[in-house]
């Protein structure tokens, strides 16, 4: 059986902590991080913390690991994820502002997106 790491608070982080979960106007995730973290130092295990705030065991696992790394900011920031890479190149940006700007487009007073796209090949 796996043991998760123990985490140890100082009192001014454990502080912190309450006043962040109990905040009424905080975003819940932040407040459910740092639930997790305080019940990690009460010393329960992930799948309890899972159970009690109410999200999977790997998402505890993960915020816990955070938590370890980077302390209290670590629990602020979002993690930077995978998306979709951007489909317009910096030129083609350009030409866009640049048509968008200075040309007219034929029989219309502006552009709408498919024209400008027809117009521009893209």
């Amino acid at each position: 059986m796996r043991v998760a790491k123990e985490i140890e608070l100082g009192a001014q982080t454990e502080r912190q902590l309450r006043v962040l979960s109990q905040r009424k106007r905080i975003e819940v995730r932040l407040q459910q991080r740092s639930c997790i973290v305080l019940l990690a130092a009460k010393g329960m295990q992930n799948k309890e913390i899972a159970e009690n705030v109410g999200l999977d065991r790997r998402r505890v696992t993960l915020r816990r690991k955070r938590f370890l790394a980077g302390g209290i900011d670590a629990l602020r920031k979002e993690a930077p994820r995978l998306g979709r890479s951007a489909r317009v190149m910096v030129e083609m940006e350009s030409r866009i502002v640049q048509a968008t700007l200075h040309d007219k487009p034929v029989n219309a007073t502006h552009w709408s997106t498919r024209t400008l796209a027809e117009h521009l090949g893209i």
